[in-house]
């Protein structure tokens, strides 16, 4: 992300909040409008993209590691307070991902990854999430992944559903000939369970494309 006053109006987080709704921003954007201004030394985009990652270690926030940051004492109680009330609210309400955009905004974690990394969203009837997974980390024409592998939480959760997303660390938003072709067989083993693979998401830190999820030239 370029500094914020640089990004046209429509793409500055509080404007795209307003504009999109909160599922259309990223974490890293979330956090800018939380966080409102940067430091002398250090612009609010640098400061939410470190809160990111300490956010996704799944440590305990404290007001002393947002401080080390560089987030000061006013802003990192106001983010403290923040997150307590999401893990407040975690188990009330289920998280049903209705949209590219809501898929994206759940994705945030392998955006600015230098690798290759596979998501998959696994869903309950209703199309609520049931748990988020990281499956592998590589390349699509590298990392065999098999139906096992994908599947392997449908003895233990009720899935009826699954959403995969995976990062393109080029910046690259379209598909290759391997994601297609990868998408198409898992969608095949996924009709074989009875599960239905509802999308599959490149993201990049510019945005989402969908994958097709059949081909009708694939007689196959």
């Amino acid at each position: 992300m370029r500094r914020i006053r640089s990004l046209p109006n429509f793409l500055r987080p509080r404007e795209k909040l307003i504009n999109q709704g909160p599922s259309s921003l990223s974490l890293v954007e979330l956090l800018c409008v939380i966080l409102n201004t940067g430091t002398k030394t250090h612009p609010v985009h640098i400061i939410a993209s470190r809160v990111a990652k300490l956010l996704n270690k799944s440590e305990d926030i404290t007001i002393a590691s947002l401080k080390a940051l560089g987030v000061g004492q006013s802003k990192a109680a106001q983010l403290i307070a923040v997150i307590e009330i999401a893990k407040r609210n975690q188990n009330s309400k289920p998280v049903a991902l209705t949209s590219p955009d809501h898929i994206y905004a759940h994705a945030y974690e392998i955006l600015n990854e230098d690798k290759e990394i596979m998501l998959c969203f696994y869903l309950n009837a209703r199309g609520e999430l049931l748990k988020k997974e990281r499956l592998a980390v590589g390349s699509l024409n590298k990392v065999n992944l098999l139906p096992c592998e994908i599947f392997h939480l449908v003895k233990q959760l009720p899935v009826a559903s699954i959403i995969l997303v995976h990062n393109h660390p080029s910046g690259s938003i379209e598909p290759s000939k391997q994601d297609i072709l990868f998408t198409q067989r898992v969608k095949r083993a996924a009709d074989i369970l009875g599960i239905t693979l509802l999308d599959h998401l490149i993201v990049t830190k510019d945005g989402w494309k969908q994958i097709p999820l059949s081909d009708s030239a694939d007689s196959s």
